[in-house]
């Protein structure tokens, strides 16, 4: 389902035309929005199966059950709001490699699968190639390829909209 919400996303969302840059910048905020809706179209249609809820952006800040330090929002999180039960994947998306924003998606990841009972996460680039962040943020993927949830961590690249979306798990990359 994910895949195909990706393959879905229109050129626009990529990178977004301005009125200073016509060929566009790059406002995850806006990726997501669109692929938020990509995704509830796909989970609300008849031939999807999905008894789990997609949310965007929870807000962790003041949850009592989280450890202060790990209160993130992850982008999206398919789960069963009021119990941990559920917690079955939690989403962070990038359109930059910049190499602080990576370390802390893939720590909230690593944390929500870790310690809150999440049974998988999805680490989501676009613009770019699994090779050109290997490349570019291997030192800082190498430390995540070493935890226990490295198993778990599923990479999603999608160069352009024109490419199909690439799967890679986080404890199978060459780097």
């Amino acid at each position: 389902m994910i895949k195909t919400a990706l393959s879905q996303v229109e050129p626009d969302y990529f990178k977004v035309p301005t009125t200073y840059e016509l060929s566009g910048i790059v406002r995850e905020r806006v990726f997501c929005y669109e692929l938020y809706h990509q995704l509830r179209k796909l989970r609300n249609s008849k031939t999807t199966k999905l008894d789990l809820e997609l949310n965007g952006e929870i807000d962790k800040r003041s949850h009592i059950d989280f450890d202060k330090k790990d209160r993130k929002n992850p982008d999206f999180v398919f789960h069963n709001p009021g119990t941990h039960e559920r917690n079955t994947l939690v989403i962070e998306v990038k359109g930059k490699l910049h190499k602080r924003g990576i370390e802390k998606d893939f720590n909230t990841i690593s944390t929500f699968i870790e310690k809150y009972e999440y049974k998988a996460g999805i680490f989501i680039l676009y613009n770019h190639s699994i090779q050109e962040l290997t490349e570019k943020r291997g030192k800082e993927l190498k430390k995540f390829k070493k935890k226990l949830s490295a198993n778990r961590i599923y990479i999603l690249t999608i160069k352009s909209p024109e490419e199909n979306c690439k799967v890679s798990l986080l404890s199978k990359l060459h780097i």
